[in-house]
């Protein structure tokens, strides 16, 4: 496998309906708070342009729930789209009903077959633009892909990774794609600037590993994303429904808990810093030290710096079993867990709960969501099925792009998707990489972390995009240049390879 799946941190180198809740949430504040405080976005440009409007799509049926006039609700409340296999409409019906009345926003549901042909492009590209003429129209906050990537399509950015036998290319999952929908301008970024020759197939291109004389972005990517994004992988409708149902009991039970005053009884908040990764203990304790000094959530924390109190299975075990509202995990990775603290046999063995934890690692791999071509086997666009490098395929020429459906037995899996299908327990949202992650992916957790403190009744998609768009700023992504290291094209796709599981309207309070 290549250096992007070896390489851990501080290694070396539209058929529609619509559903409506009350206008107006608790404690809500506009989904883009974090995000425009992250970015400094003019008024106005963080949720798309108010003189919009969305012209209905053909067959648009909507649901009206409670009393709320439609309009109030769009302005008040979230606006979360369902985008599923039409086949998973009846599955999520319950879904669609009870989310808006939490919520007390507006649900919509879009079937992946009646996003218009129209549209151009492939089926990616087809629903980005949807997605993007929705957000123009003030109509989207949040989207949630219900489907892994056998059934619900997913984009493929390029690396240009230095490998003889993939012709100095690599192709990794990229669910940001559907969430930076737009330039500072408005305007539609399709991740594709570059459109010459193979450039044309090759969408969300970085360079700098290989390529010397140009710039990082080659394909121009906007990157600061304009709405939250998350992903259910889950293959059929059965398994859909049963994500859904966990969902709507977690949030039952924080609603519950929000009458109540909100916080739970179990320390909210988990640490897990393992050793033989990097030194990172000052920053650590500073991370956990902003929490406690900002008094919103309880913390406790496992160190590979604290004599007896070094990450390990026992210790994460029974962090699962108090019931917290998330852990954090920074270390070495792979895809069956955390290493040496968490792993099948211990997310299988903990309590089925309706309230389990958002689990947040910066590890390698730890969110595998499907193959990584051209090392390991995929379809590519055109049908055809290849090897993969790794079994001793050669490419003289590029690579072809991957197909964006991977079928058995490209759909490659992990314990973070395996957490988050657990229907009694395991996670309510898992953030992780899908391959090799590097010590920048410190900036990701850092910025979560404190939108969390900073807004603890937030959504979990907040957090996630706000941390995305500081990340932007704080690794200054758009000022990078190659250099004779591989290291600044890293810097600049690491959010890109990073996937968010789960509803992205999720809350913790």
């Amino acid at each position: 496998m290549g250096r992007e799946e070896q390489v851990c941190p501080g290694s070396e180198h539209a058929g529609e309906s619509r559903l409506r809740g009350p206008a107006l949430a608790v404690g809500w504040k506009p989904w883009s708070t974090l995000v425009a405080i992250a970015l400094a976005l003019p008024a106005g440009c963080a949720r798309g342009s108010s003189e919009a409007r969305l012209a209905p799509l053909p067959g648009e049926r909507a649901t009206t729930i409670g009393r709320a006039d439609a309009r109030e609700a769009a302005d008040d409340g979230q606006r979360l789209l369902v985008v599923a296999p039409r086949a998973f409409r009846s599955a999520l019906e319950p879904y669609l009903v009870e989310r808006a009345r939490q919520l007390r926003g507006v649900v919509d549901f879009l079937a992946l077959e009646d996003v218009p042909e129209g549209l151009g492009g492939d089926a990616p590209l087809r629903l980005k633009r949807e997605l993007h003429r929705r957000w123009r129209a003030g109509a989207l906050d949040a989207v949630l892909l219900v489907g892994d990537v056998d059934v619900m399509p997913v984009r493929f950015m390029v690396l240009d990774r230095v490998a003889a036998p993939a012709f100095d290319t690599a192709f990794y999952p990229s669910d940001l794609y559907y969430a930076d929908l737009a330039h500072a301008d408005g305007g539609f970024d399709d991740w594709n600037a570059a459109k010459d020759g193979v450039d044309g197939d090759y969408v969300g291109q970085v360079r700098g590993e290989r390529h010397k004389d140009g710039p990082i972005n080659h394909d121009g990517v906007s990157y600061a994303p304009e709405v939250a994004v998350g992903r259910w992988p889950v293959s059929t409708p059965e398994e859909a429904r049963l994500v859904a149902a966990k969902t709507l009991r977690h949030q039952a039970a924080v609603l519950a808990a929000r009458a109540k005053g909100g916080k739970r009884t179990a320390v909210e908040l988990r640490f897990f810093f393992s050793g033989g990764w990097v030194d990172n203990q000052a920053w650590a304790d500073a991370l956990v030290g902003r929490v406690e000094a900002s008094g919103t959530w309880s913390t406790d924390r496992f160190a590979y710096y604290l004599p007896g109190r070094e990450p390990s299975v026992p210790a994460v075990a029974e962090a699962l079993a108090q019931g917290p509202a998330a852990l954090f995990h920074s270390g070495h990775g792979q895809p069956w867990g955390w290493e040496g603290c968490f792993d099948r046999a211990t997310m299988n063995g903990a309590p089925a709960t309706d309230t389990p934890p958002l689990l947040f690692s910066i590890g390698c791999s730890t969110a595998v969501i499907c193959t990584q071509p051209p090392y390991e086997g995929y379809r590519d666009h055109a049908g055809v099925d290849h090897a993969g490098t790794n079994a001793g395929e050669v490419h003289a020429a590029p690579p072809p792009s991957p197909a964006s459906l991977q079928p058995s037995p490209f759909n490659a899996t992990s314990v973070s998707e395996e957490a988050l299908r657990r229907p009694d327990g395991g996670a309510i949202v898992v953030i992780g990489c899908v391959t090799g992650s590097q010590p920048c992916a410190l900036t990701l957790l850092d910025g979560f972390v404190d939108a969390l403190a900073q807004d603890p009744r937030a959504a979990a998609g907040e957090w996630w995009t706000a941390a995305l768009a500081r990340y932007v700023r704080d690794e200054r992504l758009m000022e990078l240049e190659p250099t004779d290291s591989w290291y600044p094209p890293s810097i600049f796709f690491q959010g890109m390879k990073f996937v968010y599981l789960g509803d992205p309207t999720v809350r913790l309070r």
